[in-house]
């Protein structure tokens, strides 16, 4: 007899013998269904195979006979040994169903096959609980399986991972000095009520919400759609009920006499990323963003996959084709018609008044460095003095600051270049399209400033001009300057700048995509601008200088390349004759077109300095000046302030914010066959899918309708899903650890009962946002200890069964917004336009073609929440190595501890700063060394130091202070910050020491 005969025998027995509890439909006989069943045989009619459906009982009927499980061809087509007949069929490539699964489903028929729903879309119900609901259900469960919950975290654990929680910031030591356990529900309400409450939910809304302030695809445009995410920060501190939060992010242009702030929370569904490339379709994009915003709406408040159901009805779960389209129906008559940029309209018009202070920051900022300039300008006059006089004693009247490079030439396309004594380059042969040119050459300057590009009219070029082009004209749409080592093929790029010209054309279309004139269009890479004097003198030569960033130093190995790239859309435009020289002076030398002041100062032919001209005085000053470090330290600083300043006045002005508004004339809706944008199906109406709940009576089919359907009490989901989302927040995972999907394909929740109860008692308190949280944090459970042993590690290792308290790695923002805190940097301002933390060099110029370039806040606007931090899209900030993309809903928590998370936190500059700060700190406190490094460990862990980690830190504190002393060179490089009351041995060794207690695993870890 074979086993599977044997099974079934056994289990066809009288249910007297054993006693054993019934099969559950939606607990065990569903997920059977779901794995191996419905993607062949649920209600996607396009995929059905034999005609038979096991998603509903009237179609099971036809191949199950309740009562009698061996008459039953479901039964027998498991158990079948022919593979021809097996299910599911081999061709599948589903693994054969285990013996416990057909036992199961073999009980369930035996038992009259009941059938029911999907536990989530069934209305949650709440049980009766004695004492705290969270510990009755989790102790109910750990009672089962024969577990105990662990004791109390120790009280600074504790307070920890409250305030983490509930603010995303480490506790002050006033508030470990002033917590204690009895008084914990006090600190969650005073917590809850902290203005950095509404920051810390945010933080994560914003995740779901796919915030940025950029565009996003390629060209990745800015926006300024931040008032929407104060709005977010302010409507969790005023704990705005959550249905009220959702009724205004999806309708609030809707309200009767909607405030500004009610409009601007639409933005919520205009944060989805905009496409502005030339080839695409704008209709294309209309569609994609009405299909973003029902893929939004089914991940962060049903929990459900709609996605899946863009192209075909839903194989596992009861939403249909037509489901979906009805619900785009409710997005699809927005007045957009799918552009980007400054013309993805609607937009509101919005003045922020929390910019307000942001501007005074900066304005003090200004002010604080003005003087500071000015000083420093003061203080240059008398070197300049020394300077002055030695250069008129040796400049000598022939000087010239050019120098004519001669080299090697080169062209990508075969065009001929030749080049004549003086230097001159002329094209012939072939003429392309399109080509690039290239002069290596040697350089026997010490150093080079700036380069000048000569181009020249020729007789063999059209009509005399500047190409052999059909206009004459050329178009230069790039340069770029290059070092290369001799015998080497690896070249480094050396940064432009600035560039002046003396002829350009002035485009009349200011905003047109491919327009060229501007020389400063050829430093960014971009090929649709650049250089040309279209409109000038065709016949006479036009120069351009290009002045590098830096001054430029090569070894007599290396050699120059600089390259003109002629990649204009329009072409055949390329320059026929040139020629290029090179400079080592500064400042007007290489940022005009003018005679270096230098040689206006050869040619004076004065015989004394106090003969010398106002303006030429003026002129060599400003030269003096660019190589004069301690002045352009103060000038670039002041210039950085200013331009900060102007940047965030701009802000404070009215804004335009991406909302939600109805068009006069509603579009009609149609099911998009396989999802295809422009494959127009049958007509559809707005709705909602009848099996989730049905439309509320009396409601609009209008956002606002489908806003209050989605928080009805009726609606089984979104409140189970939102208790989700805060239960993952404090315990690193949901009780449904697949917060995205509560559908048949999703996980079951750990605790139901749990979920379903704190789900009721979520509506039944009015969406009270910070009373559910209160609920979950005030529980025994989330008060647990974290620390475990083997046993229970391999019992639970993912802690499902809440035996023990959270302990997950913290997220990088938070870790950020700790080190600021800790050390005392943070600005804990709310709101406002974004700032822009520290970040490596060249990441926004690398992967835009130099278009964006990157500059750290400065002043207090540096050391803002990373909630504020400008984010681009297309390369997210820097620091922030586990987060979201923010390119579509993105709910679940993302976590590493890569090598990349380590290296950033040892050397991000802002935890650099934080390490030297807190160095700083302890070093002005009078006391020993050893109260020196628990002060600074306690600062960052809210607790004294054991007597072994004191051994340590002094231990490694002793060999910094020694490499310090014995390479001061080290201290000197290691230091970010003045250290002018501190020897830099010191203030390095502590910051050392300061950094390594910041990567414990205890401080970037929610114990």
């Amino acid at each position: 007899m074979s086993p599977r005969l044997l099974l079934s025998i056994l289990l066809s027995l009288p249910a007297f013998i054993v006693a054993v509890e019934p099969v559950s439909f939606s607990r065990d006989v569903l997920p059977i269904l779901s794995d191996n069943c419905l993607s062949c045989h649920g209600q996607d009619e396009a995929h059905r195979k034999a005609d038979l459906r096991l998603d509903t009982r009237e179609g099971a009927l036809a191949v199950i006979k309740p009562g009698q499980p061996h008459a039953s061809d479901f039964i027998s087509r498991i158990l079948t040994e022919n593979l021809d007949d097996l299910m599911p069929p081999p061709k599948s490539h589903k693994p054969r169903l285990t013996a416990d699964q057909t036992a199961t489903l073999q009980r369930w028929i035996q038992e009259g096959a009941p059938w029911g729903k999907h536990w989530a879309f069934e209305k949650p119900v709440q049980r009766p609980v004695k004492g705290h609901p969270v510990d009755h259900w989790v102790r109910a469960r750990l009672s089962k399986e024969g577990l105990s919950p662990s004791p109390e975290a120790p009280p600074h654990t504790l307070l920890r991972r409250l305030s983490f929680d509930l603010t995303g910031l480490p506790p002050t030591p006033a508030d470990v000095a002033a917590f204690s356990p009895p008084q914990f529900e006090e600190t969650v309400d005073r917590l809850l009520a902290s203005p950095h409450f509404g920051e810390r939910m945010a933080m994560w809304w914003l995740d779901a919400a796919r915030y940025a302030d950029t565009d996003g695809f390629q060209a990745d445009a800015n926006r300024t759609n931040w008032p929407w995410r104060d709005y977010v920060v302010q409507s969790f501190n005023e704990n705005k009920p959550f249905d009220q939060f959702t009724l205004e992010q999806f309708a609030g242009d809707l309200l009767p006499n909607a405030t500004a702030e009610q409009k601007i929370a639409t933005c919520f569904h205009r944060n989805h990323m905009t496409n502005g490339e030339g080839g695409r379709d704008k209709e294309e994009s209309r569609v994609d963003y009405v299909i973003d915003r029902v893929n939004t709406t089914g991940t962060v408040w049903l929990g459900l996959t709609l996605g899946c159901t863009q192209c075909h009805t839903h194989k596992f779960d009861p939403i249909t084709h037509a489901d979906y389209y009805s619900l785009a129906a409710f997005f699809n008559s927005i007045d957009e018609d799918g552009r980007a940029g400054t013309n993805a309209k609607p937009y509101l018009s919005y003045q922020s008044p929390l910019s307000k202070r942001a501007v005074r920051e900066a304005e003090a900022l200004v002010a604080e460095r003005t003087p500071l300039e000015k000083q420093a300008r003061a203080a240059a006059e008398s070197p300049f003095k020394n300077w002055l006089q030695d250069r008129w004693q040796s400049t000598k009247p022939s000087y010239k600051a050019w120098q004519v490079l001669h080299g090697q030439l080169e062209s990508e396309e075969g065009t001929l270049l030749k080049q004549e004594k003086d230097g001159t380059v002329q094209a012939s042969g072939p003429n392309r399209k399109q080509d690039d040119y290239r002069l290596i050459a040697p350089v026997k300057q010490s150093r080079i400033t700036g380069l000048k590009l000569e181009v020249f009219p020729h007789a063999s070029h059209t009509q005399g001009g500047l190409s052999r082009g059909a206009s004459g004209e050329f178009i230069l749409t790039d340069i770029k300057v290059q070092v290369r080592r001799r015998g080497s093929t690896q070249i480094r790029d050396i940064a432009v700048k600035n560039a002046v010209a003396d002829a350009e054309f002035t485009p009349t279309d200011k905003k047109a995509a491919r327009e060229y004139g501007s020389v400063k269009g050829t430093l960014d890479d971009d090929p649709r601008n650049g250089w040309t004097t279209r409109g000038a003198q065709q016949t006479q030569p036009h120069t351009a200088v290009f002045a590098l960033a830096a001054p430029l130093s090569l070894d007599a190995e290396e050699e120059l390349i600089f390259e003109m790239l002629h990649r204009s859309t329009q072409g055949d435009a390329n320059i026929g004759r040139f020629r290029l020289s090179i400079t080592d002076q500064p400042g007007p030398a290489v940022n005009s077109l003018e005679p270096a002041p230098l040689e206006q100062l050869a040619s004076a032919g004065i015989k004394d300095l106090d003969q010398l001209p106002p303006a030429l005085h003026d002129r060599l000053f400003a030269q003096f000046l660019e190589d004069y470090a301690p002045y352009q330290e103060a000038k670039t600083a002041l210039e950085r302030a200013t331009a900060q300043l102007q940047e965030v006045k701009a802000g404070a002005g009215k804004l335009s914010v991406m909302v939600l508004a109805e068009r006069k004339e509603p579009r009609e809706t149609h099911i998009l066959v396989r999802g295809v944008w422009d494959k127009h199906g049958d007509k559809v109406q707005q709705d909602v899918p009848a099996a989730i709940a049905a439309w509320p009576s009396g409601e609009s089919r209008n956002r606002l309708g489908l806003a209050r359907w989605i928080t009805s009490k009726e609606n089984p989901l979104t409140a189970r899903v939102f208790v989700n989302h805060l239960w993952q927040m404090f315990f690193g995972y949901g009780l449904v650890r697949t917060p995205d999907d509560f559908g048949l394909q999703g996980e079951r929740p750990t605790h139901p009962e749990l979920l379903d109860w704190l789900a009721v008692d979520f509506m039944k308190h009015g969406w009270d946002v910070k009373h559910l949280i209160r609920q979950i944090v005030t529980s025994e459970t989330y008060r647990q200890d974290s620390a475990t042993s083997a046993d229970l590690i391999e019992r639970d290792p993912q802690n499902r069964l809440l035996a023990r308290g959270p302990r997950f790695r913290l997220p990088s923002w938070m870790l950020r917004d700790a080190a600021l805190t800790v050390s005392g940097l943070l600005n804990p301002a709310l709101g406002g336009p974004p700032v822009r933390p520290y970040q490596p060099e060249g990441v926004w110029e690398e992967n835009f073609m130099g278009r964006f370039t990157y500059q750290p806040s400065e002043g207090a606007a540096q050391y803002r929440r990373t909630l504020y931090a400008f984010w681009r899209r297309s390369i997210a900030p820097t620091f922030l190595f586990d987060s979201a993309q923010r390119r579509v809903c993105e709910v679940g928590m993302n976590r590493t501890n890569t090598p990349l998370q380590a290296l950033t936190l040892l050397n991000d500059a802002t935890m650099r700063e934080a390490a030297e700060t807190l160095a700083q700190q302890v070093l002005h406190k009078k006391i020993t060394p050893e109260q020196r490094l628990n002060d600074l460990f306690e600062g960052v862990l809210s607790r004294s130091a054991s007597s072994q980690e004191l051994h340590i830190l002094t231990r490694e504190l002793d060999r910094a202070l020694k490499h310090y002393q014995a390479h001061p060179q080290d201290a000197e490089s290691y230091l970010r910050l003045p250290h002018n009351q501190v020897p830099p041995h010191e203030q390095a060794a502590y910051a050392l020491v300061a950094s390594l207690v910041l990567n414990l695993d205890e401080a970037i870890t929610h114990e």
